[in-house]
């Protein structure tokens, strides 16, 4: 057996022998029914039927299970099921991200948030307002999940039913309805190590029995505040980006004070020979590894130490639903859901440098601050031509922190019931996501700043405190305002119908037909100041813009006996974009039981996701990269090729990019199968494993920074394929982006202008694994009860494509900059006891580790275990106590540089530490 396959069957004997049980993730176990139990509707699947007959492979969360896993958000309840992997988006990874701020939003198989379709009651959600990154996504946020009954996660993806976008699954979060009673709770943590802390209070009151009634009316009312986790307050694994343990630096040539460039002679700064000033975040360290380099004549600055790991948020949700029985056969139902959220991100000071390409931010020669000495001594005479040109770091203006606030909201009033013998559901939706990004400290306008530096009244080399006079220039630079607002809307009308047509030798003959008409919407409206690009270290000159289309399906499905023990499931669904086409796909499902206590399933489908509205239509714009870079032709491996190159422009720096939109795009398409067995020895024991392959062609996305630079830069330094367009020669022979004094050779190709990462057709991926299930229910004894379960994914393959007809990557059990880590195995389980009005509950959360973004040392695997007990031995009165990260694991070490926070990996790892947390509920009756 070799190292990998060890290390992986490890994980799995200790995903089944740990010792846990009740998995947050119930198995849905098959059983032979020997009563008549009422037909329910799963995700997946529009004909009604027994629960757990499905042959879908669908895990089942449910309102136990979300209590007793102790976490406040959706994202986190999402983030424990073991088929969601890399392509997530987290509130910590908003942090210094411009583009989609204020988003959560989760991946199922790693296939990206884009492909994975979420639900509230089987419809639609909007997708968020903020569409910079791609778009076609919901915000997790929205969701109150004190409100949420169960969640169901379907996992065999391209659902017919639902839409053939879902290529990587769906995600249907199914709220309390038939609600009577008054019920409070209240939810509060506090971390060991300080920070990150939450307070939750959500209240429920339903009154109406639907049966005797004929009416039930439910409203659920939630708030939730989020205190900041700052990287300082974890120090040990997240304080600094400076780790040459780990063989890099994460750090920026724009620091304070100001690093600058004496025009044909070098760049300096004034403190760097008396080891610049740490205590302001300035280090005289190596670019690329961090180590020291006590000669050096520059300074970086570590802007990880400042950064929210996770930012302030808070929350406020509501959610009504009033249902009415005006005949025996007929429901009219109406829901309404309303969220509102506030997310406070602070990164990084502002870099005042040139980004957008309009030239060096030059101090001037007669400045009150110029350093004439210390220029005199390196080789140039102080003339009028003797501007500096500088990389600084905006420090005396505070950290640039902007307030993302969204508001969402849902309303669907529809009819449900019986009609000439056919079950029916037909509804109105609309949704709606405005979000608004508001600056409310540390912004700089680039125009404003230009003209404070050009004062010379301001102080950029010593690092001291600004005078009075200079102070308030810096503050007149300052952009304090909204600066955009963004609106997304779908509204829609949908029906279906089905019913046991007749009876066939073995069974009914099932059908269900229906439709979905939608309208999406868009509308976003940058300020000014954004629009024209004037925000230094900001998103660039973001665009107004807004379109809409329209998507109209056909779907039907049939189930068909062919024997006693094996069924048939078909489905077929057409869809037709205003803007895209139409296109029809199909799925097929079997389900087998050979025998009484087993069961076989399979399933087929193939999946359409056209290009969002973004993809396609959101106008192209100039902006940063979000890491920072070398020419690889003028400053390979951060050494600068001459005296032409300006360092802080062309090594180790921010480079302007070109996003946007592509009408040229052609959709995603994919081919997905899933078999697997479920198998019950005892009808309190079950084991089950489903084996999936999907392969998706046509991947739309980006070339990430890491992708274009280190990988198609390194095949062609030049052009990169294309996308790197460098300045042109003039009519004197220097280049346009050339600056001043610093003329390029008519034999070296010019600077890099800018670098194209719009939306384009990456290629095909290819994911197959297996997710493995099982539970255990001991007999009850006088001292109690004990059940296990859990649920684990073994990712086979993964390997993709980063442009058509190009090499393959093979992704999983290694970090890759455009997908970040796919861990080959990661696991859930827990162990429950029971004994009356006490529980206890000890769950593990584990992720095998993987080779490092650099790809010379490994991450270490994850295992975090979690601890509760519960009462409810008085009257409505309920107490959880418990403690996540019992043992207090920091996340293991990762030289990746993919997110603002670095050293470790947010995608894989949580940084609150061992967390303690108490909930109070009270039940009126």
């Amino acid at each position: 057996m070799n190292c990998k396959a060890r290390a992986v069957s490890q994980a799995v004997l200790r995903a089944l022998g740990a010792g846990a049980a009740t998995t947050l993730l119930a198995v849905p176990a098959y059983a032979q029914q020997t009563q008549k139990i009422e037909k329910i509707e799963v995700t997946g699947s529009n004909i009604k039927r027994i629960e757990g007959e499905s042959a879908l492979p669908v895990t089942v969360i449910s309102r136990d299970d979300i209590q007793k896993s102790g976490v406040t958000t959706a994202a986190e309840l999402l983030d424990k099921v073991s088929a969601t992997n890399a392509g997530g988006y987290n509130i910590s990874k908003g942090v210094g991200d411009s583009g989609t701020p204020g988003l959560s939003a989760v991946s199922l198989r790693g296939l990206g948030n884009t492909n994975t379709l979420i639900l509230l009651n089987g419809r639609r959600l909007s997708n968020y307002a903020f569409n910079s990154a791609g778009g076609g996504t919901v915000n997790l946020n929205q969701i109150p999940l004190a409100a949420v009954e169960r969640v169901e996660v379907l996992k065999d993806g391209a659902s017919a039913i639902y839409g053939t976008d879902a290529i990587g699954g769906v995600i249907n979060f199914i709220l309390r309805k038939d609600y009577t009673g008054i019920e409070l709770d209240a939810y509060g943590t506090m971390t060991e190590q300080g920070g990150g802390n939450t307070r939750r209070y959500s209240g429920t009151v339903g009154f109406g029995d639907i049966n005797k009634d004929r009416f039930n009316v439910l409203a659920s009312l939630g708030y939730q505040k989020d205190t900041p986790l700052k990287a300082s307050q974890r120090p040990q694994f997240a304080g600094t980006a400076i780790r040459p343990d780990l063989g890099f630096a994460q750090t920026s040539g724009n620091v304070f004070p100001a690093n600058f460039t004496i025009a044909g002679v070098g760049t300096y700064n004034l403190t760097a020979r008396n080891g610049c000033i740490p205590a302001a975040g300035s280090y005289n360290v190596n670019a690329a590894t961090g180590a020291p380099t006590p000669n050096g004549n520059t300074c970086r600055y570590d802007f990880t130490s400042v950064l929210d790991i996770f930012p302030p948020s808070e929350r406020k949700s509501a959610f009504v639903r009033g249902a009415w029985q005006f005949a025996n056969d007929h429901q009219a139902f109406v829901e309404y859901m309303y969220s509102e959220n506030e997310v406070t991100f602070a990164s990084s000071e502002t870099p005042i440098n040139d980004f957008l390409g309009n030239g060096a931010m030059l101090y001037p020669v007669g400045g009150r601050y110029y350093p004439a000495p210390f220029v005199a001594g390196n080789g140039t005479t102080v003339t009028p031509t003797g501007a500096l040109s500088l990389a600084w770091r905006g420090k005396q203006n505070g950290l640039r922190t902007n307030r993302a606030e969204s508001k969402e909201d849902r309303l669907v009033a529809g009819l449900q019931g019986v009609l000439f013998g056919w079950d029916y559901n037909t509804a109105y939706t609309s949704a709606t996501s405005k979000v608004t990004d508001n600056y409310i400290d540390g912004w700089m306008s680039e125009i404003r700043t230009r003209q404070v530096i050009a004062t010379g009244n301001v102080d950029v080399f010593s690092g001291n405190p600004q005078d009075a006079a200079g102070q308030a220039l810096l503050d007149s630079a300052k952009i304090l305002q909204q600066v955009r607002n963004a609106e997304s809307k779908t509204t829609g009308f949908d029906g279906k119908i089905s019913k046991d047509l007749f009876e066939m030798a073995s069974g009914p003959f099932s059908l269900a037909v229906g439709f979905d008409f939608r309208k999406e919407e868009i509308d976003d409206h940058p300020a000014d100041v954004l629009s024209s690009g004037d925000v230094l270290g900001g998103g660039g000159n973001q665009p107004a813009w807004s379109t809409d289309r329209d998507v109209t399906a056909l779907f039907a499905e049939v189930n068909i006996p062919l024997m006693k023990n094996l069924e048939l499931t078909g489905a077929i669904r057409y869809d037709d974009y205003s803007d895209f086409g139409s296109t029809t796909n199909p799925k097929v499902g079997l389900r087998w039981t050979p025998l009484k206590n087993t069961l076989v399933r399979a399933t087929y489908s193939t999946g359409f996701r056209a290009p969002t509205l973004a993809d396609i239509h959101l106008p192209r714009f100039f902006s940063n990269t979000a890491d920072v870079h070398s020419d690889p032709l003028r400053c390979a491996n951060s050494v600068p090729r001459g005296n032409y190159v300006n360092e802080g422009l062309e090594c180790d720096a921010q480079f302007q990019n070109q996003l946007g939109g592509n009408s040229a795009l052609t959709p995603e398409k994919s081919k997905q199968w899933t078999i697997g067995v479920i198998y019950e020895p005892t009808a309190n024991s079950s084991v089950g494993a489903d084996f999936f392959s999907i392969h998706r062609r046509n991947s739309l996305g980006a070339v990430s920074d890491t992708r274009l630079f280190d990988v198609l830069g390194a095949q062609d330094p030049l052009n990169a394929g294309g996308r790197f367009v460098r300045g042109n020669r003039l009519a004197d022979g220097s280049c346009s982006t050339d600056q001043p004094g610093l003329p390029t050779p008519a034999n070296v190709p010019c600077g890099i202008n800018y670098v194209v990462q719009v939306q384009e057709n990456l290629g095909k991926y290819t994911v197959t694994g297996v997710d493995l299930s099982g539970s255990l229910r001991f007999p009850a004894q006088s001292w109690g009860q004990v059940s296990l379960r859990g649920e684990g994914t073994y990712i086979y393959r993964y390997r993709y494509q980063y442009a058509i007809d190009g090499e393959y990557i093979d992704n999983v059990g290694s970090f890759q900059g455009e997908n970040g880590a796919v861990p080959r195995w990661r696991h859930y389980i827990t162990a429950n006891w029971r004994s009356g009005p006490w529980g206890a509950t000890v769950g593990q959360q584990f992720v095998l580790g993987y080779k490092d973004n650099s790809g010379d040392r490994r991450v270490g695997s994850y295992e975090v275990w979690d601890v509760q007990g519960t009462w409810d031995g008085w009257r409505g009165l309920g107490v959880v106590l418990g403690v996540r990260n019992v043992l207090d694991r920091d996340p293991p070490a990762s030289d990746q540089g993919q997110t603002f926070q670095v050293g470790y990996d947010p995608q894989i790892a949580d940084a609150h530490g061992r967390t303690y947390y108490l909930g109070l509920k009270y039940k009126f009756r």
